[in-house]
């Protein structure tokens, strides 16, 4: 696709792309998602370094690839946990998503960190939250040495990301100081529920049904001061869009003020991740807008 970032007839027709695929989620639209926007990324820059596959616990999925401007110092930190329905995704999937992640945010002034973390069925609930807290003390005790501040350290989980980051956040069996100073989330799984659940969220949070309401980190909400940026995607399907809603509802009642707050026109479920670092810019400049007003 030849993408003129000042033409609005392109950019209608990626949307027009996008709308044909509907609200739904499968390996279809995602595969179809980064076929329209690979094109669109921008070659690796010169002015950002890369260290990959660097481990932050023991185990091999327990590993993060670091992207900082050359010559940082005392930057804020960035760490980004993809989604991948709790059984899969990666943070450098075929070498293209989500470096877009990594590269744009460092290319504004961040060092960012994008997470690979355990996945199920092997390492089942709460080893996704588990691993979000082990990257944040990685960071917080390597950050100086790669030009970061570990005193602003925000987070950005998209999907099943998402919802390692709330658990991490909010669960009590996962104990301890919350080290961050701000909080993106988009089309995150929240809440456990319902007669059908699909295999993948099965094997994340068990069998057991009696348990979902406890494991299920929107349960688990409470006051924080911590600034949350929450999106959505007019095609998230319904299952995935409506938790960002109860999230916000959450929020709300517990701090008595309202998360900022974004509906994605024209995205669907992983088209805003995607399209960070291409000429379809309005989803990545919403995050940046966010994280540049609260890590001051």
């Amino acid at each position: 696709m030849n993408f003129d970032a000042n033409s609005s007839a392109t950019l209608s027709t990626l949307r027009q792309q996008i709308s044909e695929m509907g609200p739904q989620f499968n390996e279809t639209v995602l595969q179809k998602t980064r076929a329209l926007y690979r094109p669109l990324l921008p070659a690796a820059s010169e002015k950002v370094k890369v260290q990959r596959d660097l481990a932050y616990a023991a185990h091999g999925r327990q590993r993060l690839d670091l992207y900082a401007p050359v010559g940082a110092a005392r930057l804020p930190l960035l760490i980004f946990v993809p989604g991948g329905g709790f059984v899969g995704g990666d943070k450098r999937s075929e070498d293209a998503f989500y470096a877009n992640i990594g590269s744009y945010f460092a290319e504004r002034g961040f060092v960012v960190l994008v997470m690979n973390y355990r996945l199920a069925p092997d390492h089942a609930w709460p080893a996704g939250g588990e691993d979000v807290g082990h990257a944040v003390a990685w960071a917080m005790e390597h950050a100086s040495a790669h030009g970061g501040d570990p005193g602003r350290i925000a987070l950005f989980g998209q999907s099943a990301g998402a919802c390692h980051v709330l658990t991490w956040l909010f669960d009590p069996v996962l104990k301890g100081t919350k080290p961050v100073s701000a909080v993106v989330l988009s089309s995150g799984f929240y809440r456990v529920a319902g007669d059908q659940i699909p295999p993948n969220v099965r094997a994340y949070f068990g069998a057991d049904r009696s348990q979902y309401d406890a494991r299920s980190p929107l349960t688990h909400v409470s006051p924080t001061s911590i600034p949350f940026l929450l999106t959505v995607s007019e095609f998230d399907p319904a299952f995935l869009a409506s938790p960002t809603f109860e999230l916000a509802a959450r929020l709300t009642n517990e701090n008595g003020h309202s998360p900022q707050f974004r509906w994605a026109a024209g995205h669907n479920h992983v088209s805003q991740v995607m399209s960070i670092g291409t000429p379809d810019s309005e989803a990545a400049s919403v995050v940046l807008d966010f994280l540049a007003g609260s890590q001051q």
